[in-house]
């Protein structure tokens, strides 16, 4: 179930978003270009500038802090990329204008740094002498703000895609709260191991990144009014 857009009158830019996106993608396009100097070039790029788990404690915090920030912009793919900036881009336009676009980058960057928290003490890595458990890319901090979106706007309408090739495609409305609800739900069934088959997606990192999103947002909610709920919104549909 993909997520195309959610339904609203409102057609603001979200700058703030849009900027973080442009870093991200500038940032891929780096990566293809060291990925095209051969072989091995870009896993040891990654391994230079990204998080590498079994190595905390080694290493003194700010050299940790610094990977733990790189890590937020780097990717592993082209569909990795691609999708965690659809998400921030749909999701992160309401986050924005109630927190504003500083404040929404500097709690962006929060949800990234408990995300990764998260994965570090409840990740289960398996260190070897080859994986050093690296740690890679804005999903965390996404989830966060996708859990920042559901407190704030539980009802708006999210139309998402199920399936991918004709015919066997369609498309359905569903609140907010069911879509990011049914999200969560997977991340956490899938890391628990009772679906799909194992994979290098660090789950914790979203369940804690969605968490501190939404309990951010509820904290905000104590000295700012949340959004009120448009009444005409189903004329957007």
């Amino acid at each position: 179930m993909f997520p195309i857009n959610v339904v609203g009158r409102d057609r603001t830019i979200p700058k703030a978003a849009v900027v973080l996106i442009a870093i991200n993608l500038l940032v891929f396009l780096w990566e293809l270009s060291v990925d095209a100097k051969g072989d091995g070039f870009l896993k040891a790029a990654l391994q230079n500038y990204g998080l590498e788990v079994c190595k905390i404690g080694e290493q003194s915090l700010i050299t940790t802090g610094l990977d733990s920030f790189r890590s937020l912009f780097l990717h592993a793919s082209a569909a990795h990329v691609l999708g965690n900036m659809w998400f921030l881009f749909l999701f992160g336009g309401l986050v924005e204008r109630y927190l504003g676009s500083v404040k929404f980058v500097l709690a962006y960057l929060g949800f990234g740094v408990v995300a990764t928290m998260a994965h570090v003490a409840f990740g289960n890595t398996v260190c070897t002498v080859t994986d050093t458990g690296v740690v890679i890319g804005a999903s965390g901090a996404i989830a966060g703000v996708m859990g920042g979106f559901l407190v704030l706007k539980p009802r708006a309408k999210v139309r998402a895609m199920l399936g991918f090739f004709r015919p066997f495609v369609w498309t359905i409305k569903l609140p907010a709260v069911v879509f990011l609800g049914y999200w969560l739900l997977m991340d956490v069934m899938q890391h628990i191991g009772w679906i799909g088959v194992e994979t290098d997606v660090a789950h914790w990192a979203h369940i804690g990144g969605f968490v501190a999103g939404a309990a951010a947002m509820f904290a905000a909610g104590l000295f700012k009014p949340m959004p009120k709920p448009d009444p005409l919104e189903h004329l957007a549909e």
